[in-house]
Parts: structure tokens; C-alpha cells; sequence
């Protein structure tokens, strides 16, 4: 029975290819024969690709200027360990840096263009209003922000300054620790 369902099948198939076979193709022989009667159109040759002479940047043997400057020699030319700095021990001058904490806000303004305009006390909580002296726009700060270039960090908030403890680098490659006071605008 299978032998002649397929023998069946293979009968339709041959008579649907049959019925569509047309003898008469004369429109398509006369549309080919025209298109190869027609001349090529002329067509310019490939332009000569002029050699650009190859440019040497004469300045890829200095120091990359997205890599940090790290000093590895002290004044007398010697060279010093990385991991103690002019003699000391790393421990005795610790570096401020907080390699897991990005720097924002007023971290990027330096300190001396702040200025405070005033106190405000919300919850319990003294905030410190400064103004940034270009923009003229005001931010609020509290206690243990983080504020300036030099990884300060406030302190003390009181109505009339906010004092910040700020890290600058000394001679010997170490920390030291500054206190800044930012007084309110007009004393």
C-alpha cells in the first residue's frame, strides 16, 4: 500500500512539472538577444592609488600622559623602593587615596573657590550651605563629607566656618594632615 501512495505522489508531481513546461518561450529568447545586442558602455579605468608616505610620531617613546607620574628616585639620583617612600615605611605615611571610592562633586573644586553662605539644621543635623563663587550655585555639605582636591574631609560644622581636614603632599613624598577653615562670606 505505501509503494502506491508514493508512486502515486511521484505521478502528481511529474504532471504538475509537465503542465507548467511551456514550449513557447520566444518572448524571452528576443528579450535576451536584445540585451546582448547592446553595446558596453566605456568604462574609465581604475585610478593609480597614490602612496601616502608612512608619518613616524616622533613623540611614542615619551611618557603617556594618562598614566600617573610616579617619582622612583629621591634627590640624590638613587633610586627608591615604590613600597616605602624617602626611607619610610609605607605604614609611617599611608597614602589618602581610596582606591574603591570614585571622586565627585566638590572633591573636584578646589577649596579656595568655596565660600560659605550660611548654616541650616534638618533632623538634628547641621548642614553647611557654600557656594561655588563662578556658578553661583549653593551646595550642602555635613559632617564627614568629602570636599577639595586634597582628599579633605569636614569635619566641624558650626554657623559661623566649616573646618576641613585636608591630606597634602609634603617634601619627603608622605601626607601631611592641614587644617582649612572656610569662613562665611562677609567676615
Amino acid at each position: 500500500m505505501n509503494k502506491s501512495i508514493s508512486n502515486y505522489y511521484i505521478f502528481l508531481v511529474i504532471l504538475f512539472l509537465s503542465s507548467c513546461s511551456d514550449k513557447n518561450i520566444n518572448d524571452l529568447e528576443s528579450y535576451v538577444a536584445k540585451i546582448n545586442a547592446r553595446k558596453n558602455p566605456h568604462v574609465d579605468a581604475i585610478p593609480e592609488v597614490k602612496q601616502i608616505p608612512p608619518y613616524y610620531y616622533s613623540v611614542q617613546h615619551k611618557r603617556d600622559p594618562f598614566v600617573p607620574i610616579l617619582d622612583t628616585k629621591n634627590n640624590l639620583g638613587d633610586k627608591i623602593d615604590l613600597n616605602t617612600r624617602a626611607g619610610k615605611k609605607t605604614e609611617d605615611c599611608p597614602d589618602p587615596k581610596d582606591p574603591s571610592r570614585v571622586r565627585v562633586g566638590l572633591e573636584l573644586i578646589p577649596l579656595d573657590t568655596l565660600q560659605m553662605v550660611g548654616s541650616l539644621k534638618i533632623r538634628n543635623i547641621l548642614w553647611g550651605l557654600l557656594v561655588l563663587r563662578s556658578e553661583n550655585t549653593i551646595y550642602r555639605v555635613k559632617t564627614d563629607d568629602y570636599i577639595g582636591e586634597n582628599y579633605g574631609r569636614i569635619i566641624s560644622i558650626s554657623d559661623e566656618e566649616i573646618k576641613v581636614l585636608e591630606k597634602v603632599p609634603n617634601d619627603d613624598g608622605c601626607w601631611d594632615k592641614k587644617e582649612t577653615v572656610i569662613h562665611m562670606f562677609g567676615d
